[in-house]
């Protein structure tokens, strides 16, 4: 959508498109706030050890240092779009996911030191399933 080129790395603009019963897992940044707005579906979202619900227009709002993540609730597929601030490292960081076979399981780990090479930390739940495609 937006990315470091059309915002010389300030923000980054991108959406996800999350199957039912998808997830991103718990995790937290360093250095970027990330603001997120629901299009359409049913989430769950985790925030600093709460869990609420966000439907259709909900506004989330994840400041850096915070644990968050989200799980489609809903029975079909559910649309979010998602701003971080600062936005180059955020993107560079989907671009290395994006590069992971997509033909097998996901490698916790390779995907544990993607997020510690962008100065993210993960905390992946047991039976929590990865969203690949996150970045579209």
């Amino acid at each position: 959508m937006l990315g470091k080129q059309e915002t010389q790395g300030d923000s980054f603009m991108f959406e996800t498109i999350s199957s039912a019963g998808m997830a991103v897992p718990p995790h937290k940044h360093e250095n970027e706030d990330e603001y997120g707005y629901v299009i359409e579906g049913t989430f769950e979202v985790y925030l600093d050890g709460q869990t609420f619900k966000a439907t259709n227009g909900a506004v989330i709002y994840c400041p850096r240092h915070s644990w968050h993540g989200f799980r489609n609730i809903g029975s079909t597929t559910a649309k979010m779009v998602w701003i971080s601030t600062p936005g180059a490292s955020v993107e560079q960081f989907f671009e290395d996911l994006a590069a992971l076979p997509s033909d097998v399981p996901p490698d916790m780990e390779k995907i544990i030191a993607i997020f510690g090479k962008y100065q993210m930390e993960v905390l992946p739940p047991p039976g929590m399933k990865i969203h690949r495609d996150i970045y579209v």
